[in-house]
């Protein structure tokens, strides 16, 4: 059988800069972050206070575009807004009709979490919900559920949950249903939310900074937790030609691993990380020194980063100081299942826009870190293959590879 190449032609995000891709990348580009005082629960009884939200007033703008067919969970939300942006930037939909071969793959975390809490407190307290209550939304696949019917999805669908590499494996998911000729396009990436259960299990953890997230710095204390949803609208190259589609990137490589170390820590010596990176890197059929940029994990908690940076180093060697890097997440925090399509995106926009967006707030004086961290301002660099990569709770290690559309005669 014949492999699909596949290609990226739709793009949609909601993150914690507002609504639509140029938010989000014009956010990242300026390097203000979005990190604060969480306001929508009572944060201060925790050891951290921060978190980043997607502001009020987008999400009731959101909620009133989808008044006719609105979601009854906040990720799914944010999905949905991601889906519609991305389909109209490639030129299709909105609605797909049951004879084309058109996927969804989402990933998520902490996805209907909170009507899950709701419906276990009504049961705990001896109250019954109100006869209307939407119990499907209080399920991780309720986002699936909903843009399946919402967009009559009849092609393969399913829902990834891996912690913090949940949604670039639904990437790598899409990708390989498309390759091997299931479906001719799939929505990938997903929707996820700051949580206050979620955001307790990362103070307990002592994860959560208390200042600002400082990636590859030695006085990096931790994250901050994010939301949003990211989408990438996927096909195959056949496709987009001749449609005379717009392609922003060709994703040329997956690689998934596990440490099979710990349920929450990262490894020590970074060989399982490593070894997600170095099987995208074969999957694309690239060499280590092929790659030009990086979109770090970049947690800037002690255990990650020292893990990554074992792993890069191990990956790439003399080269890694070559290779320019950054981490979104001083700027939006850590978006949970969300964080992988999240960077992802921004990943491609590296690609698209040749430029490389800053990592701020951090010295990068870490004595392991050997990649080119870009601080402070963006950096225009000319890339032309780039990774995205993953590391979430329960070893879960994933990297995709994109790169320039030229590359190969695209």
């Amino acid at each position: 059988m014949t492999s699909n190449r596949v290609v990226v032609t739709g793009i949609g995000v909601v993150s914690p800069f507002g609504v639509g891709l140029e938010a989000y990348w014009n956010g990242l580009l300026q390097g203000e972050t979005e990190i604060g005082v969480v306001p929508t629960f009572s944060a201060d009884r925790f050891r951290s206070v921060l978190g980043a939200q997607v502001s009020a007033a987008a999400v009731q703008g959101l909620a009133a575009l989808a008044v006719d067919n609105k979601p009854f969970d906040k990720g799914a939300l944010f999905a949905s807004f991601a889906v519609d942006e991305a389909l109209r930037m490639a030129g299709v939909g909105p609605v797909f009709g049951s004879e084309q071969r058109v996927g969804c793959v989402l990933g998520s975390l902490c996805a209907g979490i909170d009507n899950l809490i709701t419906v276990a407190e009504s049961y705990h307290e001896g109250q019954e919900l109100a006869a209307d209550f939407p119990y499907d939304a209080a399920l991780v696949n309720y986002q699936l559920e909903y843009l399946s019917r919402k967009h009559n999805l009849t092609g393969p669908t399913s829902i990834v949950s891996t912690a913090c590499a949940s949604t670039t494996d639904a990437i790598g998911y899409g990708m390989d249903l498309i390759r091997h000729q299931e479906c001719d396009a799939v929505i990938v990436g997903g929707g996820d939310i700051l949580a206050e259960l979620i955001h307790a299990g990362f103070n307990a953890l002592y994860s959560i900074t208390n200042s600002t997230p400082r990636p590859f710095d030695t006085r990096r204390d931790g994250f901050a937790i994010g939301e949003g949803g990211g989408i990438l609208y996927l096909e195959s190259l056949e496709s987009a030609t001749r449609r005379q589609a717009r392609i922003y990137a060709e994703i040329s490589g997956y690689g998934l691993s596990n440490t099979a170390f710990h349920l929450t820590a990262t490894s020590n010596d970074g060989v399982g990380e490593a070894l997600a990176i170095e099987r995208a890197l074969d999957d694309a059929g690239l060499a280590p020194h092929q790659v030009d940029y990086i979109n770090t994990h970049g947690t800037a908690t002690v255990h990650n980063d020292r893990s990554e940076m074992k792993a890069i180093n191990k990956v790439f060697g003399e080269h890694a100081q070559r290779i320019m890097a950054s981490s979104n997440k001083p700027l939006i925090g850590h978006c949970m299942g969300a964080a992988g399509i999240m960077e992802a995106i921004s990943t491609v926009m590296a690609l698209e826009t040749q430029t490389v967006p800053a990592t701020p707030f951090t010295s990068g004086d870490e004595s392991e870190l050997s990649f080119d961290l870009v601080k402070n301002q963006p950096r225009p660099a000319k890339l032309v293959h780039a990774i995205s990569q993953s590391f979430g709770f329960g070893g879960a290690c994933s990297c995709v590879v994109f790169s320039k559309p030229e590359y190969r005669g695209v």
